[in-house]
């Protein structure tokens, strides 16, 4: 990782501001419940994921990144809004 100074904390942000976006923009609005039901979760934890109120386990990132066509370390440590936007 390029960045040594990204903290857990830091990092859990990150994630919950980008769950957010892509939960909210990809293959159009989808619920958080909606989204538990497909990663078999419960709509609490997506909710705490989403308030950074928990940290995700690495199988939860991994099937996140996967659901949503992303990498793990950029769910995890890159600005997904500002790079797509960036990219239109």
């Amino acid at each position: 990782m390029k960045n040594m100074k990204m903290t857990e904390s830091k990092m859990c942000v990150i994630c919950a501001e980008n769950l957010q976006y892509l939960r909210k923009s990809h293959n159009g609005k989808i619920s958080q419940q909606a989204l538990a039901r497909i990663l078999n979760l419960s709509p609490k934890t997506i909710m705490n994921y989403e308030s950074a109120k928990s940290s995700l386990s690495a199988y939860a990132v991994y099937r996140l990144a996967d659901y949503y066509g992303c990498t793990m370390e950029e769910l995890l440590t890159k600005n997904l809004l500002k790079e797509r936007t960036d990219e239109v």
